[in-house]
């Protein structure tokens, strides 16, 4: 029996195997990644908050500084 024909099926058998494998690792990176995102979004929401709360604040310390002008010292 001659056993040239295994030497393509054993390549493919390799082949199939080192697919999956890398397969498995993008699968892996790509949950990752999307938890990553799900946080990211999370924290979008969070810093409109303070992004919104900082606006606020600048704009009552203006209004102040309007209504109460800071004069300079006397000599």
């Amino acid at each position: 029996m001659n056993l040239l024909w295994t030497v393509p099926v054993v390549a493919a058998a390799v082949g199939t195997g080192l697919a999956a494998a890398r397969a498995r690792a993008l699968e892996d990176a790509t949950v990752d990644l999307a938890i990553e995102l799900r946080r990211l979004a999370e924290l979008r929401h969070r810093l409109a908050g303070v992004t919104a709360g900082l606006r606020e604040t600048r704009e009552r310390a203006a209004e102040l500084s309007r209504r109460h002008p800071v004069s300079a010292p006397a000599p």
